[in-house]
Parts: C-alpha cells; sequence; structure tokens
C-alpha cells in the first residue's frame, strides 16, 4: 500500500524549505553588514561560501519535494524532466 504525501507534511516541507530562505537571508544580511564594517576579506568569502551551500541544499531539498511529489502523484516522471535535474546538478 503506497503512502500518500499528506496536506500536514506538505505543509511541513513548506515550512521547513521557508525556514532555510530565511537562515539564507539572514546570512545575506550578516555579509552586507561585514562589508560595510570593512571586515577581512577572507572572512567574507567563508561567509559567502557557507550561502553557496545553504542555497545549494536548498535547491536540492526543493529538487527532492518535486520529485516525491510527481512520484506521489503518479505523474509521468519523462526524460525531459529526469535531464533537466541532471543538469541541474551539473552546474553545482
Amino acid at each position: 500500500m503506497k503512502k500518500k504525501i499528506s496536506a500536514e507534511s506538505e505543509k511541513e516541507s513548506a515550512e521547513k524549505i521557508v525556514n532555510r530562505i530565511s537562515r539564507i537571508e539572514g546570512q545575506l544580511r550578516g555579509v552586507r553588514k561585514m562589508v560595510e564594517e570593512k571586515k577581512q576579506c577572507l572572512d567574507v568569502i567563508t561567509q559567502i561560501t557557507a550561502i553557496r551551500e545553504a542555497v545549494s541544499m536548498l535547491g536540492i531539498e526543493m529538487l527532492k519535494n518535486d520529485f516525491v511529489c510527481k512520484f506521489e502523484g503518479k505523474k509521468k516522471i519523462d526524460e525531459k524532466y529526469l535531464k533537466s535535474l541532471f543538469k541541474m546538478s551539473a552546474k553545482g
């Protein structure tokens, strides 16, 4: 018996994504403040690297949710869709 995605789990998933975005926004504000305060370049770059990783993880979470939704909804996962996933992951 296949398990359907409940409205509650979809809501939880959306909340996780929104929380990730909020953390990324906070990181970006922190980098702006560091630049305005003329902090060490290496420290700023370290924070930018952390932001890039956070954005990457956000993308992975979004792709995972999209794939699960398509699978659970029994929508056709066609070759074009799979190729687009691989193209996105290759750019990262």
